[in-house]
């Protein structure tokens, strides 16, 4: 049986909500513009179930590809990134080809990184199929730069391959906003597609439905304080929803919602407190004006009201907590703590 509100797995096609525009760019820069796609979002933001939902919808909509998947998480020398390239590309061209020999002229073990790079375009002609590759925590490669390749390298060889498409996916927002919109690497040859926050109300009509399926009540207005306390996080908000069914009462009430709010925080409390243990008083102060809604951090208001010192001292905080992944930055330069769970804490317990 089908139950709502798994928080602990990739979320299946009936389960999620939302993103058909999202979906929509996915497919237009895929197969339309013929370009690659980069996704980013916190850890825990809904970007893998969007791409495993995504990519059904080409396999719908009639696209014949390969899938070829690399998780760059635990990767931190570009030697250890152009071994596993290989490998999986090797792995991808045997299942195609049941172990037949490669169209090489040169043994496996002697291809030069230039070659292993072209892989997913020699398998894509081979084969007669788009080939797609989808990485996992691409940002990791800002770790692994030699004097002989480096992000610039990647693009000059991959914007090059007609029948290959790439999945640019990282839960470092900053680092991934400092290879994508800073640098710009990958521009001519990918689009960024933002997965903002979910609406309310789609997230309040699952809510309802989802707690209905198994004879459960809960009103609207229940599910609605349900999305403002994970503010539209969906993973938070499937915490939230699993932990009020698990309570033995059929209607589920603002006592009851409070009861699990407490529960999610405690859970997440240890990882929140050492995530203020490893912030200097400055940056603490810092995040005190974020709390509180300050924007203007260089006026003299904010700077003498949160000492915060300087101008010049609000730019290294900013970047520090930048590093560090708890702020990020928009376009007007407006700060916003990337965990939801952690900014309700904040507010209600640290800064209380």
């Amino acid at each position: 049986m089908n139950l709502p509100f798994n928080y602990d797995r990739i979320a299946e096609k009936y389960d999620i909500i939302g993103r058909t525009v999202e979906a929509d760019l996915f497919f237009k820069s895929i197969c339309d513009r013929k370009r690659s796609v980069a996704i980013y979002g916190p850890p825990k933001s809904g970007k893998e179930s969007f791409i495993r939902y995504s990519l059904d919808a080409l396999e719908t909509r009639g696209l014949n590809f390969i899938l070829c998947e690399l998780d760059l998480f635990n990767i931190r020398t570009i030697e250890d990134f152009i071994s596993l390239f290989k490998e999986k590309m090797l792995e991808c061209y045997n299942d195609i080809h049941y172990n037949s020999i490669l169209p090489f002229e040169i043994h496996v073990d002697s291809l030069d990184e230039y070659k292993i790079l072209n892989l997913p375009e020699t398998i894509a002609t081979d084969a007669g199929k788009m080939v797609i590759i989808y990485f996992k925590e691409f940002q990791n490669l800002l770790q692994c730069s030699n004097d002989e390749i480096e992000l610039e390298d990647l693009e000059k060889i991959w914007s090059k391959q007609a029948n290959v498409r790439y999945i640019f996916s990282g839960s470092f927002v900053n680092q991934m906003k400092y290879i994508f919109e800073e640098k710009k690497y990958f521009y001519y040859m990918s689009d960024v597609i933002p997965l903002g926050k979910l609406k309310k109300k789609e997230c309040v009509d699952y809510i309802v439905r989802s707690f209905q399926r198994l004879g459960r009540v809960i009103q609207e207005e229940q599910a609605g304080t349900i999305y403002q306390l994970a503010d539209g996080n969906i993973w938070y908000i499937k915490h939230l929803c699993s932990i009020c069914m698990s309570m033995p009462i059929g209607y589920v009430n603002n006592t009851i919602i409070k009861q699990a709010t407490e529960t999610l925080i405690s859970l997440h409390s240890p990882r929140f407190m050492q995530t203020m243990m490893d912030l200097t008083p400055n940056q603490i102060n810092f995040l005190k004006a974020v709390v509180d809604g300050a924007q203007r951090f260089s006026s003299q208001e904010i700077l003498e009201g949160y000492r915060l010192n300087s101008s010049a001292n609000v730019f290294r905080l900013k970047d520090a907590l930048k590093k560090k992944e708890v702020l990020t930055f928009d376009k007007e330069d407006n700060a916003i703590i990337l965990d939801t769970l952690f900014a309700y804490w904040l507010k209600n317990t640290y800064f209380k």
